[in-house]
């Protein structure tokens, strides 16, 4: 059974997400991919431990399905049109850019696609949009709530010290988001954030 998270679960769980990503981003303390499964999987283990699971079998339908592909492209576009233009406007845009494709180097291509379809997309989007988002909107309004769970998505990648990974991570929180409020379903959004990053670090990435 579905509970709706509490303050206090909720604020714990941000406060180890930032420290997830200080140790990812900042310290390096471990292999990139193994560090963030390691955060997805803790963050979505402490999710379900304190709301229950999240994701109804329900939501797997085919109509979920093809919203995730659709949702997966668009977003692509979106951007794939960010990328064109941020490397007009800002010098620092191509060496950012390449900074994060870098941790590429950290993995296999089999190994990197398998963990972003099956473990940090999922964990992602169980924890960020299923829990923390809900909790948000629930606490602060459907509105404020979406605009408030994408900020704070958004900040834990401040400490990458990635100004564009940051704005990316922002843009994406805040596009799955809504999807989350629009369609109701968690599986879409999972289907469409695997899709996503696959597409963007494995089969056509941006450099």
């Amino acid at each position: 059974m579905i509970r709706v998270p509490t303050d206090r679960s909720a604020y714990i769980t941000i406060f180890l997400a930032f420290v997830f990503w200080y140790l990812t981003f900042t310290v390096k303390l471990l292999n990139f991919w193994l560090s963030m499964s390691i955060a997805a999987a803790v963050l979505t283990a402490l999710a379900i431990q304190f709301s229950g699971f999240i994701l109804d079998k329900r939501e797997i339908n085919a109509r979920n399905i093809l919203i995730g592909i659709v949702s997966a492209g668009i977003l692509y576009g979106i951007y794939a049109v960010g990328n064109y233009f941020s490397q007009q406007i800002f010098h620092f845009a191509r060496p950012e850019i390449t900074s994060i494709y870098n941790i590429r180097h950290e993995g296999e291509t089999l190994s990197i696609s398998l963990v972003l379809l099956f473990i940090t997309s999922p964990g992602e989007e169980l924890f960020w949009r299923g829990f923390l988002q809900r909790w948000a909107m629930n606490k602060f309004g459907q509105m404020q709530g979406w605009l408030a769970a994408a900020a704070i998505y958004g900040a834990v990648h401040i400490l990458s010290g990635n100004f564009m990974l940051t704005m990316a991570a922002w843009i994406a929180g805040l596009f799955w988001g809504l999807l989350y409020w629009k369609t109701g379903s968690i599986f879409a959004c999972i289907v469409s954030h695997a899709l996503w990053t696959v597409s963007i670090f494995v089969l056509w990435p941006m450099m």
